[in-house]
C-alpha cells in the first residue's frame, strides 16, 4: 500500500504552521516503509497561503506548473487544520491512502488518519480520523465523514471543505 505523510512544522516560532512536508511511502510488511520521493511548500510571509512549494506530487516524473497548483491548493488547506508541531519535531502528522474496495483501480474511499507519536504510523498513534467515499463509484467524491478538522471546537462546513479538498487532491496526487 502507498501512502502520503504530511508533516506541518512552525519553523519560525510564530505559532502558526510556515512548512508542509510531504513524504510518499511504500508500505512494507516487517520492515521501515521506503521513502519513494518528497515535496514541501512553505508559507514565508505567515499569511496561511503558500508562497513557495517544490516537488512532483502527481507522480509524472517531473516536476511542473500542474505540481505547483496541486501542492499549492493541498498544503494551503492542510495549513488550515491547526495541526502542526512546534519547531522542527515531527510528533503529529497525517497519514492518506486509498482504497478500492470495488477493485477497478479506482479509489472508492480516502482515509485521513491524524497521528501523534514518532515511528512507524499505528493504530495506537492515532489521534483522529475522517474519510471520503466515492459511493457510486463513478470516480467523483460524495460523502463525507469528518470530525472538527480544523480544531476550533465545531464540525461545520469548513470541516467538510477541508476533508473535500485535501481527499480530491490526494486522488490527483495518483499515489495509489
Amino acid at each position: 500500500m502507498r501512502y502520503l505523510k504530511i508533516t506541518a512544522q512552525d519553523r519560525s516560532a510564530n505559532g502558526r504552521a510556515d512548512t508542509v512536508l510531504l513524504h510518499f511511502f511504500e508500505e512494507t510488511n516487517g520492515a521501515e516503509d521506503r521513502l519513494v520521493h518528497k515535496a514541501y511548500a512553505l508559507d514565508i510571509t505567515a499569511d496561511g497561503k503558500v508562497d513557495f512549494q517544490v516537488g512532483d506530487v502527481n507522480n509524472d516524473g517531473k516536476e511542473n506548473t500542474k505540481d505547483e497548483r496541486l501542492l499549492k491548493s493541498f498544503a494551503d488547506a492542510f495549513l488550515r487544520l491547526n495541526w502542526f508541531n512546534r519547531g522542527t519535531t515531527w510528533e503529529r502528522y497525517l497519514k492518506i491512502f486509498t482504497e478500492d474496495f470495488a477493485r477497478d483501480g479506482s479509489p472508492d474511499t480516502v482515509r485521513l488518519h491524524f497521528h501523534e507519536g514518532v515511528g512507524k504510523p499505528s493504530d495506537q498513534s492515532i489521534a483522529y480520523t475522517a474519510s471520503a467515499y466515492d459511493t457510486n463509484n463513478d470516480g467523483k467524491l460524495d460523502w463525507l465523514v469528518n470530525y472538527d478538522m480544523n480544531n476550533d471546537g465545531n464540525q461545520d462546513a469548513v470541516d467538510q471543505q477541508l476533508v473535500m479538498v485535501l481527499s480530491t487532491t490526494y486522488v490527483k496526487f495518483n499515489w495509489r
